[in-house]
């Protein structure tokens, strides 16, 4: 009985650290637990989805997920799809959305009045270059998050971006009518794939066994109530949170650290001298001048607010870097911190980084009016 028990305990080891190995399993995992929030009680589950796709770190909210303090346990509502529709007349205008986490997983296809197509790209990960159809009006929003100001500098994302002999060359392009294919200049220079051995060796030697062990096993429904009952003594009895996340001043809603924390250079209270300002708005400005030699007829600057930056900027002196941002830039803005400030509503989750749907149409009729406005501008220009 003991060989077959050890037996049983080797296999099962084993298969835990093959699984644990394979870095695109767990990538692939990691996503669908992300994702599952979206899907309803009413979606079939596959067996995969039963036995590994049972986590609570994204259904409640990601800084939920991130310290389980139970009084932040609220279901995250669903989010309006803007799925595509049949148009009548074509407008021959594309919306390009360069932006982050805020606007990642929402459907935007026929978000915005006047434009017959909408293209997100994640700025959190590699991608481009981008290649416009001449034959369209192309416009873009650079969508920041307020934190994500800090720093900013395209020449340091993972963008793959024209050359300037490129852009040339981009200028005299053929396009192909019709088919809608674009004939590129020439292909970006691609890494070389690794070596059999260099693949084995990452496989064998993974830095982040340690952690894809934890979220195999312990990253499950199961394991909630003790993680709630732990993370309530440590708050109750000491006062302590997971070092990612803080408590609002009224204790209505969690909060980013990193947004909080002054020692963070993403931090709502942490000074910013008029040089950093300056420096940001240099970098803006850099990015603005590139989509526009690469064919965009427009490019506007939206910043979301931290939500610490609405509903806690009194807990210590709030840096204003969003409107002082919005005030130095030459881009033009479409600005929603004023429309967030004054409205009644809650417009971000209570247990996420996160705006909510309400946020997020809010932000959505916005773009609309600030496009429509400055398609009329445009319009006016070239009748005259």
């Amino acid at each position: 009985m003991k060989k077959i028990i050890g037996i049983l305990v080797l296999v099962f080891s084993t298969i835990v650290l093959l699984m644990v190995m394979n870095q695109s399993f767990i990538n692939r995992i990691k996503q669908d637990r992300y994702f599952d929030h979206l899907n309803t009680d009413d979606t079939p589950r596959s067996l995969y989805q039963r036995v590994f796709v049972r986590s609570d770190r994204w259904a409640y909210g990601d800084l939920y997920g991130l310290c389980y303090l139970p009084q932040y346990r609220f279901k995250l509502e669903p989010f309006k799809k803007y799925n595509s529709i049949n148009r009548g007349n074509l407008q021959n205008r594309i919306l390009y959305i360069i932006g982050d986490s805020f606007l990642a997983d929402k459907t935007l296809t026929s978000a915005f009045d006047g434009f017959d197509n909408v293209v997100f790209l994640d700025r959190r990960f590699p991608f481009g270059p981008i290649l416009v159809d001449s034959t369209k009006q192309n416009f873009l929003i650079m969508e920041f998050a307020e934190r994500n100001l800090n720093g900013y500098n395209i020449n340091k994302t993972d963008e793959i971006r024209w050359t300037e002999n490129d852009i040339k060359t981009i200028g005299s392009r053929s396009v192909l009518r019709g088919s809608g294919a674009l004939l590129t200049p020439r292909s970006p220079n691609r890494a070389a794939r690794p070596s059999l051995i260099n693949r084995l060796g990452k496989i064998i030697f993974n830095k982040d066994l340690s952690r894809n062990l934890e979220l195999l096993l312990f990253d499950d429904k199961l394991f909630t109530p003790i993680k709630e009952l732990k993370a309530s003594l440590n708050y109750n009895l000491f006062g302590r949170v997971a070092k990612e996340v803080a408590v609002s001043t009224d204790k209505k809603r969690l909060l980013l650290n990193i947004t909080v924390d002054t020692s963070d250079i993403h931090s709502a209270f942490r000074y910013k001298s008029i040089q950093q300002i300056d420096s940001i708005t240099a970098n803006l400005k850099v990015a603005k001048n590139y989509y526009e030699a690469i064919g965009f007829k427009k490019v506007f600057l939206s910043i979301i607010p931290n939500p610490v930056s609405i509903y806690d900027e009194n807990r210590m002196p709030y840096n204003h870097l969003l409107e002082r941002v919005e005030r130095q830039t030459n881009l033009p803005i479409i600005s929603i911190y004023k429309t967030y400030k004054s409205d009644s509503h809650n417009l971000y989750f209570l247990s996420d980084a996160h705006w909510n749907p309400m946020g997020f149409d809010t932000w959505v009729a916005q773009v609309n009016k600030t496009l429509k406005s400055a398609s009329k501008k445009i319009n006016n220009s070239v009748n005259q």
